[in-house]
Parts: structure tokens; sequence; C-alpha cells
């Protein structure tokens, strides 16, 4: 079911930067919308510039929407790729 649920929402979870921590996610197409819902009731908002970037924290990360289709996903500390889908299937899932 995991796996599944994030291939349902995302197109591919990449690597910006390990050092950092930092990740991308893209959303599918037509999706955008039902992500944004599951983020707005589990995450907390930090920074709202209207519905272009909003910025939230889950889990100790922190969690960027930009328009139309990103999350860029930052660990507090490095992460694998492995970490950042666990934590997205608990967001979404």
């Amino acid at each position: 079911m995991g796996v599944r649920a994030l291939n349902v929402l995302f197109e591919r979870i990449d690597v910006v930067c390990q050092t950092s921590g930092t990740y991308l996610a893209i959303i599918r197409p037509g999706r955008s919308g039902e992500v944004l819902e599951k983020l707005k009731s589990r995450a907390r908002v930090r920074l709202k510039l209207g519905s272009a970037l909003v910025k939230y924290e889950y889990g100790g990360a922190s969690i960027t929407y930009v328009a139309p289709n990103r999350l860029i996903v930052r660990l507090r500390d490095s992460g694998t790729l492995e970490e950042v889908k666990a934590l997205l299937l608990k967001l979404v899932g």
C-alpha cells in the first residue's frame, strides 16, 4: 500500500542535495489539490505567499509547496531518500 500510494500521488522523488537533506517530489497532474488538503490537515503552516508558495513543518522536516506541482522536503539532519518517502507516506497516507 505504501509505495503504491506514493506512486499514485507523485511522479518522482529525487535527491537535490543529500548532504543538506534536501529532496524534491513532483506531484502528478491533477493530484496537487489532494496533496495540499492532506498537508493542510496534518502539517503546520509556517509561511504562506498566496497559493504559489506555502511552507509547512511536519515531523521535524520543512516541506515547501511550490505551485503548481512541487514539494521541496528538507530534513532537519541529512537523511536518505527512503526516510523522505516514509515521511511523505505518513503525511499523505
